[in-house]
């Protein structure tokens, strides 16, 4: 249930975030591997297999910063928009680095309640 609640959430997070041009692929590409990391996840079994899905989802968050959804796209860096969009994925990244840190200590089922906030 929960697996599904974070990938409908990161499904419409892609929509929103709907793309055109080279940068915008690789935006979109990164969704895509957001959407499928938290999806495998919610569904990992074990504390390996919770942190690689982890690092995964970071690396797509962190590399989501260099591009602009398509509707940014021109708007100036200064823009109130683009601070916005810029500290909603500070904030993604703050999120998966604390459920990280509920993995290493072996709170896996903590961490997967707490993966509710990275939607």
């Amino acid at each position: 249930m929960m697996s599904q609640k974070l990938l409908a959430s990161l499904l419409i997070s892609c929509a929103i975030l709907g793309s055109s041009a080279v940068s915008a692929a690789d935006l979109e590409t990164n969704m895509k591997i957001l959407a499928k990391s938290t999806k495998a996840f919610a569904e990992a079994k074990d504390t390996a297999n919770a942190k690689q899905q982890l690092v995964v989802m970071r690396e797509a968050a962190v590399s989501s910063k260099q591009y602009l959804p398509h509707k940014l796209e021109g708007l100036p860096l200064g823009n109130v928009q683009v601070k916005e969009y810029q500290a909603g994925l500070d904030q993604l990244v703050a999120e998966i680095d604390k459920v990280t840190a509920l993995v290493e200590q072996g709170q896996l089922d903590q961490a997967k309640t707490e993966a509710i906030n990275l939607v």
